[in-house]
């Protein structure tokens, strides 16, 4: 599976935080080259999203490094990840750390641009 992982950006936001006067500050952004593969979500696979995310476009993403998901509790904004031109919202991932082919597998959801 490694020969299949292409470098690909991943946005990373760090953790934001309220002000003094209590006004929310989002974190500062970063961007990482991760090696993955991306592919299409079986229909099947559709139901592991969370439910107001079915109806959205949606892949899985088999990398190197963990990808995160959004934490409210650690105040953490969840990973993008720009493919074919498009920005994918990670909504989980999982780590698979059996010894002989370490890797993460997360799903995406495509972020609408409004």
């Amino acid at each position: 599976m490694s020969s299949f992982r292409k470098p690909i950006t991943v946005t990373r936001t760090g953790q934001g935080d309220y002000n003094d006067e209590g006004v929310w500050v989002e974190g500062i952004p970063a961007e990482l080259s991760v090696r993955m593969s991306v592919q299409p979500l079986r229909l099947e696979e559709m139901d592991a999203l969370p439910e107001g995310r079915r109806s959205s476009k949606a892949v899985k993403i088999y990398a190197e490094s963990q990808l995160l998901p959004a934490d409210q509790g650690a105040r953490q904004n969840a990973d993008q990840v720009t493919w074919q031109g498009k920005q994918w919202e990670i909504v989980a991932c999982d780590g698979y750390q059996m010894g002989v082919l370490p890797h993460y597998k997360a799903l995406a959801v495509e972020v609408k641009v409004n």
